[in-house]
């Protein structure tokens, strides 16, 4: 019985009303049951929508002839006993490169990683980048020989270059004209979607009749629409030169952001901090500063849930391998997810000091082989042998778990959402514990242990 329903059925029991208990408990049961349904925990045989979820999972027999091909594209071995070796090799390598770290570090350098006096590790923020002077104002006088281009002029000009507005196809089917009202009609109902100035508004902008726009918006402008545009624009953004001083495309990062809105809406909750009913976006942008991917979501739901939907979900040519998230994206299943896609989760943690760590020795071990290291794991978590022996049997099925990610209709959001999936992670990965990470970087990378 949830916490939170046992105080209506203590006092209606002290009361005597039997009444009011047995109505309580029934109220309890049905709410249960709605949570059980919605999580996955609670499922009905033969429902398409609460289906179990061991179903969506390869059989054995459908797994062992794609087992090989799937480790190496993955990157994983298809033995335990590597993958335990190739576990330890990392764990050591990154405390070695810590060990040095902190050795060379004096107590009183602020912008170095080290030890303060209380052996507490200290990870300083970045320092900011000094700009030239010369730099500053060769930079104003490059801004002020830019022309002033209105947003529709750009709109036509990038629909000139990459040809996005092709991806907006008639609901029909039938293919889009390539006449210049409806692509015009197409702009304004973008520019008029951006700018939160509304179809109305717009329609008296342009002169012409509201049911303009909204019949283009109706037909034209949809989800998977608007999707396939963004992807052929970051594809473009990808092949140009000069993105490539940003970044390779190699990592991206994922954030929500609040937006104010009005009326009634799904996703909408009224929250006292942001004065009012919002909603929230969640983006993934890469390091070309490309947005591909974004999902609205309930802004009093986690977004750890929602991180691999788009990351996995990466239709650009963008070859991402690496993704960063704040606090709140970072869950020990997201860990254990890109870990079984071969991919790497480098969240930005906050209370470092409070983190279980990991290690694979004794403490007296550790601290022998790492004098400054090895004292920040005493208080960890050592992976027995008996884990280890769990481990190595239940390597063979660990990545079935990888379908997943891959069936139609199902997002990758949905299984954090599982409490069912933990275990069965859990058991995947090894009997030990739960699946545990560690700050082993000079520079504040999380390195994913077992």
């Amino acid at each position: 019985m949830p916490a939170k329903y046992a105080d209506y059925l203590a006092k209606a029991r002290k009361s005597g009303e039997d009444t009011a208990y047995r109505h309580y408990w029934e109220l309890c049961v049905i709410l249960c049951l709605r949570d059980g349904l919605r999580s996955g925990d609670v499922f009905v045989p033969g429902s398409r929508r609460y289906a179990d979820p061991a179903t969506y999972l390869y059989t054995p027999e459908q797994w062992a002839p794609r087992r090989g091909e799937y480790c190496r594209l993955v990157g994983k071995p298809q033995h335990a006993a590597d993958a335990l070796q190739q576990g330890k090799e990392e764990l050591h390598a990154a405390l070695e490169e810590l060990e040095q770290t902190l050795a060379s570090a004096a107590p009183d350098d602020t912008g170095m990683v080290r030890l303060d006096e209380d052996e507490h590790l200290v990870v300083p923020p970045l320092s900011a980048e000094d700009v030239p002077a010369e730099a500053k104002a060769l930079k104003d006088e490059l801004a002020g020989m830019l022309p002033f281009a209105p947003i529709a002029s750009l709109l036509i000009e990038l629909d000139a270059r990459t040809h996005f507005l092709d991806c907006c196809a008639h609901a029909g089917g039938r293919k889009l004209s390539t006449s210049t009202e409806t692509k015009r009609n197409i702009l304004a109902v973008l520019i008029a979607m951006a700018t939160n100035l509304g179809l109305a508004r717009m329609s008296e902008a342009c002169g012409v009749s509201y049911d303009v726009p909204a019949w283009t918006m109706e037909w034209y402008v949809r989800e998977e629409t608007l999707r396939e545009a963004n992807t052929v624009i970051v594809n473009h953004h990808y092949g140009l030169e000069l993105a490539k001083v940003f970044g390779g495309g190699t990592m991206s990062s994922s954030d929500g952001q609040r937006f104010p809105v009005r009326g009634k809406t799904v996703t909408g909750r009224n929250m006292v901090i942001h004065g009012g009913q919002v909603l929230s976006a969640y983006t993934h942008v890469s390091d070309q500063w490309s947005t591909y991917g974004t999902k609205i979501i309930v802004p009093t739901a986690r977004e750890a849930h929602y991180v691999l939907d788009d990351f996995l979900g990466n239709a650009t040519d963008l070859p991402i391998t690496e993704h960063a998230t704040d606090s709140h994206g970072a869950t020990l299943i997201n860990f254990a997810l890109f870990d079984l896609v071969g991919k790497a989760l480098t969240p930005r943690m906050r209370d470092l000091t409070r983190v279980t760590l990991i290690r694979d020795d004794t403490p007296t071990e550790i601290t022998r082989r790492y004098p400054h290291a090895g004292p920040l794991l005493g208080g960890a978590d050592q992976v027995s042998r008996k884990g280890l022996i769990g481990l190595a049997r239940r390597w063979r099925r660990k990545p079935r778990f990888r379908l997943w990610v891959a069936v139609p209709g199902v997002g990758p959001d949905w299984f954090p959402q599982w409490s069912g999936c933990a275990d069965l992670v859990r058991r995947r990965l090894g009997d030990q514990t739960e699946l545990k990470f560690c700050l082993v970087r000079s520079h504040a990378e999380l390195l994913c242990v077992w």
